[in-house]
């Protein structure tokens, strides 16, 4: 099964994993790590490391972070190559959500990790949109199928 680790500035991660297991229920090989105000990036970045090398069964890991280009985002990108050393398969995406962490946790036991990968961005993109617009729109577009 591949692990999934999520990685965020403060609680968000843990808010998160909390909501996909209020939806889903318990899952094992899912963790989170928060990057807390004073934190030394090494050290995040050796928590990463630890925590993906946990996480991983030998089918990977997919790490979700919360910002492109932020620290998290950072220490992750610095572990690539102790996991090309060690061999292990990881894809890191950002801009992390509810809906892509729900996708990743129920579809990573019949999923290779770049299936993953895509079916997770793919859920956090399909999930954002402006609602109001959209109704409007469908109402509008009612309206005129009256005529």
């Amino acid at each position: 099964m591949i692990g999934v680790l999520l990685v965020s500035h403060g609680k968000m991660a843990e808010g998160i994993k909390d909501s996909v297991e209020m939806i889903v229920g318990e899952a094992k090989q899912f963790e989170t790590l928060a990057l807390i105000p004073g934190q030394d990036i090494e050290e995040l970045k050796a928590n990463i490391l630890n925590k993906s090398k946990q996480l991983n069964s030998g089918d990977g890991v997919l790490i979700l972070v919360d910002l492109y280009g932020a620290s998290p985002y950072n220490a992750s990108m610095a572990c690539v190559p102790e996991w090309q050393k060690q061999g292990i398969d990881v894809r890191v995406i950002s801009g992390m959500n509810l809906p892509m962490t729900i996708t990743a946790v129920c579809n990573r036991e019949f999923s290779s990790l770049v299936d993953l990968t895509n079916e997770s961005i793919e859920a956090g993109q399909q999930n954002i949109k402006d609602v109001i617009s959209e109704l409007k729109s469908s109402e509008k577009a009612a309206d005129s199928d009256d005529y």
